[in-house]
């Protein structure tokens, strides 16, 4: 039951986009879903565990991809997403049956990574904010994520890469570093 993200809503997912595709979105847009803490979700404080929150954020990942176009390719090429770093500020909790929004959105990429924001929002407000970097490989290597992009977005460039996200990578290869 702890795995049901992935062995259940993003096989679903998948199959769904065969039948009823998601309405489509830009690759820079926001990807809003909707989700609920359930007795599955929790910890000993009754509100969603910290792992639980990575778990949803995979989901989100997948859900935007789908949105946007890229996850059918990704199929379809037998591309491997995968996460390099994720780096989450927890704000507030998300108490036991407590609905909230996840809100996923890519805000650049460079040579290797794609850079994502993603936000936890309740009633009450923000509750938690992570960047991810991710990227998709295949059997040759990891895939340019312009090339990727150029596949649903010819042409598009990525926004500028921010000056916090080039502190957060000289962070992460200092960590690897040691």
């Amino acid at each position: 039951m702890a795995h049901i993200n992935s062995f259940v809503r993003i096989p679903l997912l998948a199959v769904r986009q065969r039948i009823r595709p998601l309405p489509r979105i830009g690759v820079l847009d926001e990807d809003r879903i909707r989700m609920r803490v359930w007795p599955n979700d929790i910890d000993f404080n009754f509100h969603l565990n910290n792992s639980r929150y990575l778990s949803c954020m995979d989901y989100g990942r997948i859900h935007m991809m789908a949105a946007n176009g890229i996850l059918t390719r990704a199929f379809k090429e037998r591309w491997m997403p995968l996460v390099g770093s994720v780096d989450v500020t927890y704000r507030r909790s998300l108490d036991l049956w407590a609905p909230f929004e996840l809100r996923t959105r890519t805000l650049c990429w460079d040579e290797k990574w794609i850079y994502m924001e993603q936000s936890f929002h309740s009633e009450a407000g923000l509750a938690a904010v992570a960047w991810v970097k991710g990227l998709f490989r295949n059997k040759e290597g990891n895939i340019p994520p312009q090339s990727i992009v150029d596949l649903v977005a010819p042409g598009l460039i990525s926004p500028p890469i921010t000056a916090p996200i080039v502190q957060w990578n000289a962070i992460t290869r200092q960590r690897l570093d040691l």
